[in-house]
């Protein structure tokens, strides 16, 4: 019984290895290489914005501005942007892994998602969460 156990263990393990693997490999393939960090203020009353870049390993306070045209010119699953909340965010690494499926997402780009995002998840913390991985800018 104990031998079958460890069976059992060792396969689950070696699965969310592979899985860590696959996961870590798409995000790097796919994650925007420019993005935006917000922390709040000591006092909680601001945030403040942070571009890390990647690509050349630099940061610098504040956050690039996209017009809404530069957003809807990114409607594809190969770069797909979107605007929720006056923030633009580069989904296209989530669109293939949305766990609602593409669509959800690819309805989103190019356009000023808030509504559909806020209808389908409202102020749910998990779904805000994922979505704060993807920040790139505010508009103009």
């Amino acid at each position: 019984m104990k031998k079958i156990l460890i069976v059992i263990f060792s396969i689950i393990g070696l699965v969310l290895i592979a899985c860590g693997a696959w996961y870590y490999t798409n995000f790097a393939k796919y994650a925007p290489e420019v993005y935006v960090t917000e922390t709040p203020s000591p006092t909680g009353t601001t945030t403040e914005k942070t571009t890390v870049d990647t690509k050349n390993n630099t940061t610098q306070p504040g956050s690039p501005e996209f017009t809404v045209a530069e957003v809807a010119a990114h409607t594809t699953v190969e770069s797909c942007y979107t605007i929720i909340n006056g923030k633009v965010y580069d989904l296209t690494m989530w669109v293939n892994m949305h766990p609602g499926g593409k669509q959800a997402i690819l309805s989103l780009c190019g356009i000023d998602g808030t509504a559909r995002f806020q209808a389908k998840h409202g102020s749910s913390t998990q779904a805000n969460g994922a979505l704060a991985r993807f920040l790139i800018g505010t508009v103009k």
